[in-house]
């Protein structure tokens, strides 16, 4: 067995793990509206609009860096990399799958969920250290949320989350190398 088809196996495993034997409808209803845009993409608007109109520079900068933090990732997830690696949605896949939300498109890895979620963990965690702990739970449940579902492989949420850092991680470098030279 090769090892791109042991490390699928492995994912196959735990996703199946997750979304049945830990899950439980109990929990449904969290998971949904955890994963579900619609439930939290306003008061984050909100929240970032409160940041550049009534915020400081630091507050705009911060609002800035999260913007493009988010658009890259979620280009690089979705029209790059789904693209490119073609993996398909274990719920296309899969038989038995605990299915709560819509299946989605047809590519899962990297998850574009966690991508963007860890992208703004990040880089709100640079701006505001002592929340830290909260952006990161937050995204992390965003990420699992997408396994209870029943849309993603751990393995897409993990390449997400790695995506997401490392976007974060280059426009937090650029800032850092522009205030540096005081451009």
């Amino acid at each position: 067995m090769n090892l791109i088809a042991f490390l699928q196996r492995q994912d196959t495993i735990l996703f199946r793990f997750l979304n049945h034997l830990v899950a439980h409808p109990i929990w449904d209803g969290f998971w949904v509206t955890v994963t579900t845009q619609k439930y939290w993409m306003a008061p984050l608007l909100v929240v970032w609009l409160v940041l550049l109109w009534r915020g400081g520079r630091r507050d705009r900068l911060a609002a800035l860096l999260v913007l493009l933090a988010i658009g890259a990732s979620d280009v690089i997830a979705a029209r790059v990399l789904k693209p490119g690696i073609g993996r398909v949605r274990p719920c296309q896949e899969l038989e038995n799958v605990r299915l709560l939300v819509s299946c989605g498109g047809k590519h899962s890895f990297p998850s574009n969920h966690a991508a963007n979620a860890f992208a703004a963990a990040v880089t709100l965690s640079f701006f505001y250290r002592r929340y830290a702990g909260y952006f990161f739970a937050a995204a992390a449940l965003v990420g699992l949320s997408r396994i209870f579902v029943g849309v993603h492989y751990p393995g897409d949420v993990l390449g997400g989350f790695i995506l997401g850092s490392t976007c974060a991680g280059l426009f937090l470098w650029l800032h850092q190398k522009l205030l540096s030279k005081k451009i």
